[in-house]
Formats: structure tokens, C-alpha cells, sequence
């Protein structure tokens, strides 16, 4: 229960975090685009509370008609209302239905607009509270931040995101408009990793070094191939200083399956050895075979200041990028696949490593996560926002001519279905894996 209680407690929090920062994305590039941003949210439905804020002006002319009003003398400051809007040549939003819009109980969801009762389907369907009322025009507060019962993730809701008719629309846009709306939600999850990095850093925190020294060769290994020896001392990897098993280890990861060289001290001696590390497909992990220890252990307080911990963050962001590649790369490259995990195997992972190394070590899955994140939503996955990137990128090279919206909403659909199956598929895996006690780390 404990461990549940941890990989919960862990991965709820961490994933919240992640998809409203991505969305945090979009609906900042959307505002700054001209594209009407309808509703911020964290969390999914049911709603929870919402706010509105904003000073969207709104024009009434004569042919604007009133649902649950007798005309527009009943419109006062503070009721919440829906609005039914078009737009003019001037880019004015012009009312062509006024809603009375029905307080909702706790936790109710509103009903969408009735667009057959409206007679139009080709409307900024926007609602919110009123704020002022006067000389043939109102101020509607109609951007919603709303917090929502399942703390899971988190959504922006954008006017016309398919039909580009609507008012302000994000179909209405250029391609280079919509390219960067929806590329902004995977760039946002590019650099969260630099800002974790960077506070990680500059706080202060013990780290063990001393002399890197081979206690062991596997045989018929790359370390043997190259002829290390028990008791070399490893002073250098890849012309980096190596001070612990973690230098080491990452310096291994980096170099991937390319020829590296390794600096050693045998008997008073330097000598410089090289070898191409050998993927494991069981341990997912590029390995020399050689086993060692540390000896001389010294525990040294570390932190750097921010002129140094800013420009080290983006090393060391590269260097997950570059990890993340080669534990793919590797595993195709051995003719097999990486052993993949949904929902439930990543939060096992997420618990255990924070379990194990605290919020440092929370940190450091977020960073994995966010990486992960954007670069699964880059990838043409139809559904998520590398589909519809690639649509955009497809109606500019063909020049502007789109496809029809009813075929790139099959793909999306059949692609949201086989995603939908993959994951159950890897959850009934990951279940296996908690049912025999495994864990995914090894």
C-alpha cells in the first residue's frame, strides 16, 4: 500500500504539472496569435470552479436576438450569459444571440451551444459574465481559468479548431499561425527540462568522489577487447574528467555505440585505451563490462551559481536527449524493441525513484517525462499535436489547399483508437510486472 500510496502520490502531481505547462503552450501562443482562447483548464472534467476574466467587446445591433431576455434593457452588470457572435469587416464581434445562461450545480457540466436552435453553424460560441452594458455594445468577461475535478493534466479550449468560419478561429489562421499554436505545447516541454536543471544546480548537495578503479573485466567484452585491467584507474572518458561510477556511467551512455576513449593509470603510468561500448537489450543500457569501485571516497558539497548553472542545464539537458536516443537506437539497432510502459508502469517508476532519491530524484523524472513528452507529440501520431502538425505541414506543401476536415478527422479518430489500444496493451503488461513483483528498473 505504501508503495501505491508513493507512485501516486508522485505521479499525479508530476504529470499535472508537465501537461499544463505544455498547454501553458498553446494557449499563450494562441492569445498572442489572435486566436480567441475560450477556456484554460487543469484537470479534467467535471468542473470543479472556474473564473472569468477578460474585456471582450461585444456589439448589439437590432438584429440581435435574446434567449431568456425580453430585449436588451433586461442585460445587466455581472449576469452570465452565452453569446452567439459574428464578425464584421472591421473585426468587430458583432451579437447575433444572447443567452441566458442557467446557473450550473456544483460540479454540473454546461450544455454546448444549440447550434441548430441558433440557425447558424458558423459562430463564436463564447459565454461568460457581463461587465458593462451601454451605447449599443457590451464588455463580456469571457475567458474561462477553470480547475477541474480529475487533477490528471489539463486542456485549452480554442474557438474553431476545425471550422474555419468561426470568428477568431485557430482553423481560420495561416499555416504558420497554426504550426506555431500547435508546436508551442511540445517546445513548452523542451524547455521545462533547462529550468529544472538550472534549480537543481545551484542548490547545494553531496556528492561522493574519489578514484575510479576497475575491480573486474568481463570476459569477451569490450573493456577486454581493449585490454583494461583489473586495477586501472579510469582518469578520463571522452576527454571528460571522471570522479565516480556516475561520470562514468553517463560518459558510456553518451558515446553510444561509437569508438571511446578511455584515459587510465596502470602502475604510475597513463595509458590511452579505446573501445566501442555494446548495447544490452536487457538492461536497455550501453555497457564496457567492467565492474568498478570507488576508492578514496571523499563527500563534497556541490552547487554552482546561476552564470554557471544556466548554460551547464542546457549540457545536461543534451545529454537526456541524447540518452533517450541512443536507448532507442540501440534497441532497434539489436533487432529488438524497447520495452515500452504506460500509466501504471510509469508511475511504479516514478515512486520508486522518488522514493529512492527524494524530490531530487522527482526532479529528475519530471525531466525524463517532459522530454519524452515532447518529443512523442512532434512525432506524427494522429490525435496528439504531431498529427495535426503534420496536416499543417501537409496544406503548405500542397501550397495551401487543405484537406478535407472530415478525412483528417478519420485519421485522427482511427489514430486515437489504435493509441487508446497500444495503451491498454502496455498497462496489461505493466500489471504482469506488479503482480510478479518486478520492477521496472530492474
Amino acid at each position: 500500500m505504501e508503495t501505491v500510496l508513493i507512485a501516486v502520490g508522485s505521479m499525479v502531481p508530476l504529470l499535472l504539472i508537465l501537461v499544463v505547462i505544455h498547454e501553458f503552450g498553446h494557449y499563450a501562443t494562441a492569445r498572442a496569435m489572435g486566436v480567441k482562447v475560450l477556456e484554460f483548464g487543469v484537470g479534467f472534467p467535471p468542473r470543479a470552479f472556474g473564473v472569468y476574466t477578460g474585456n471582450t467587446c461585444v456589439l448589439i445591433d437590432g438584429a440581435t436576438r435574446y434567449v431568456g431576455f425580453s430585449d436588451r434593457g433586461d442585460l445587466g452588470r455581472g449576469q452570465r450569459i452565452k453569446v452567439s457572435s459574428t464578425e464584421d469587416a472591421n473585426g468587430n464581434l458583432i451579437a447575433r444571440v444572447i443567452e441566458r445562461s442557467k446557473k450550473l450545480a456544483h460540479g454540473e457540466q454546461e450544455e454546448e451551444p444549440d447550434e441548430e436552435r441558433l440557425g447558424e453553424e458558423d459562430l463564436l460560441n463564447h459565454e461568460g459574465k457581463i461587465r458593462s452594458v451601454g451605447g449599443g455594445s457590451l464588455v463580456l468577461a469571457d475567458m474561462l481559468y477553470s480547475v477541474n475535478w480529475a487533477p490528471i493534466g489539463g486542456f485549452v479550449r480554442l474557438a474553431g479548431e476545425a471550422n474555419p468560419n468561426v470568428p477568431r478561429s485557430l482553423a481560420g489562421k495561416g499555416t504558420g499561425t497554426r504550426f506555431l499554436v500547435l508546436v508551442a505545447g511540445p517546445l513548452m516541454n523542451a524547455i521545462l527540462p533547462l529550468l529544472i536543471f538550472t534549480v537543481i544546480l545551484m542548490i547545494p548537495r553531496d556528492v561522493a568522489v574519489g578514484r575510479l578503479v576497475i575491480q573486474e573485466v568481463g570476459e569477451g567484452t569490450a573493456a577486454a577487447s581493449a585490454q583494461v585491467q583489473a586495477e586501472d584507474i579510469v582518469l578520463q572518458a571522452n576527454g571528460s574528467d571522471i570522479e565516480n561510477r556516475l561520470d562514468f556511467t553517463r560518459e558510456i551512455n553518451l558515446n553510444g555505440g561509437s569508438q571511446m576513449a578511455m584515459l587510465v593509470e596502470r602502475d604510475g603510468q597513463e595509458l590511452l585505451l579505446h573501445l566501442r561500448p555494446r548495447f544490452d537489450t536487457e538492461s536497455a543500457r550501453w555497457l564496457v563490462g567492467v565492474f568498478p569501485r570507488l576508492d578514496d571516497v571523499t563527500i563534497v558539497k556541490q552547487s554552482e551559481p546561476i552564470w554557471e548553472a544556466i548554460p551547464n542545464s542546457f549540457v545536461n539537458t543534451w545529454e537526456m536527449l541524447v540518452l533517450v536516443k541512443q536507448a532507442l537506437g540501440g534497441a532497434f539497432g539489436e533487432g529488438s524493441s524497447p520495452e515500452f510502459s504506460g500509466p501504471i508502469g510509469i508511475a511504479q517508476v516514478t515512486g520508486e525513484i522518488t522514493r529512492d532519491g527524494g524530490w531530487i530524484g522527482w526532479l529528475g523524472m519530471g525531466v525524463l517525462l517532459s522530454i519524452n513528452l515532447a518529443i512523442l507529440n512532434v512525432l506524427p501520431i494522429p490525435m496528439l499535436d504531431g498529427g495535426r502538425i503534420f496536416f499543417v505541414v501537409l496544406e503548405w506543401a500542397r501550397r495551401g489547399k487543405k484537406i478535407p476536415a472530415h478525412r483528417e478527422g478519420m485519421v485522427h479518430l482511427v489514430g486515437f483508437a489504435l493509441l487508446m489500444g497500444g495503451i491498454v496493451l502496455v498497462s496489461v503488461n505493466d500489471i504482469g510486472r506488479l503482480i510478479d513483483g518486478r520492477s521496472f528498473l530492474g
